[in-house]
């Protein structure tokens, strides 16, 4: 077996003002189960993202990306089942702004 690339879990997000206040709001959340690193993972998530929300630019609908590592588990029971978000290793949360 080769080396498996670790999948990632992509929020994208909205802020809203409310009384002084800055609240984020996931509008979709996307996982990319494999990729060799989050930015090709934001990519990909990028263009499922404006396909599902049918427009041309993710940028229409969200504020900022949000993404996280993720573990993804597999058995003969559940298939496909996400996760723990990965440890961070001394990194930020990698994220895009319009």
């Amino acid at each position: 077996m080769g080396v498996q690339m670790p999948g990632y879990r992509v929020c994208f997000m909205n802020e809203i003002p409310r009384n002084d206040k800055l609240f984020r709001c996931c509008q979709r959340s996307i996982v990319i189960r494999s990729a060799p690193d989050a930015e090709q993972a934001v990519e990909a998530a990028k263009q499922q993202f404006a396909k599902l929300e049918g427009i041309r630019d993710w940028k229409i609908h969200a504020a900022l990306i949000e993404v996280e590592p993720i573990e993804l588990q597999t058995g003969p029971e559940n298939p496909l089942s996400i996760v723990r978000p990965r440890a961070p290793q001394g990194k930020t949360p990698y994220q895009d702004r319009v």
